[in-house]
C-alpha cells in the first residue's frame, strides 16, 4: 500500500482579504492545505519558514511588493524551486519587469477552474513521486 502523502501546501500572498478567502476556500475544498498572507513582509516570512509546494502571489502589496518578493524567493535555496504563480491585475502589463522569473501568471479577475488548473499543474511538477 502506498503511503498517504500531505496535503500539497499553498500559501496566498495576497491583500484583498476577499480574494484570500475566495481562493483559500477553494483550495481547501479539493484537498490543499493553506497558508495566507496580507503583505509581502509576512509572505517572504512565511514561505521561508514553511517551504509551501505552491506560491500565488499578488503584485501589488503593501509592505514589500510582489515583485520584491518574486525576486527574494528565486534568489535564494530552499525557496528558489518554489513554483510562484502571479496572479494580479497587473500581471499582463508588468510582464517586462521581471516576471520571467515567475512559474506562471493569471489575470484578475480569474477564473476559478483556470487558478485551480494552474495550482494543480504546479503541485504535480514539484511532487514528482520518488
Amino acid at each position: 500500500m502506498a503511503e498517504l502523502q500531505a496535503k500539497p501546501l499553498v500559501l496566498i500572498v495576497d491583500d484583498d482579504s476577499w480574494i484570500r478567502t475566495l481562493m483559500a476556500e477553494l483550495l481547501a475544498s479539493e484537498g490543499f492545505a493553506v497558508l495566507e498572507a496580507s503583505d509581502g513582509v509576512r509572505g517572504l516570512k512565511l514561505a521561508q519558514q514553511r517551504s509551501p509546494d505552491v506560491i500565488l502571489l499578488d503584485l501589488a502589496l503593501p509592505g514589500r511588493s510582489g515583485l520584491e518578493v518574486l525576486t527574494v524567493l528565486k534568489e535564494q535555496q530552499p525557496t528558489r524551486e518554489i513554483p510562484i504563480i502571479i496572479v494580479s491585475a497587473y500581471a499582463l502589463l508588468l510582464l517586462r519587469d521581471g516576471l520571467g522569473r515567475a512559474d506562471g501568471m493569471i489575470q484578475k479577475p480569474f477564473d476559478l477552474s483556470d487558478l485551480l488548473a494552474k495550482v494543480r499543474e504546479a503541485v504535480d511538477r514539484t511532487r514528482v513521486p520518488a
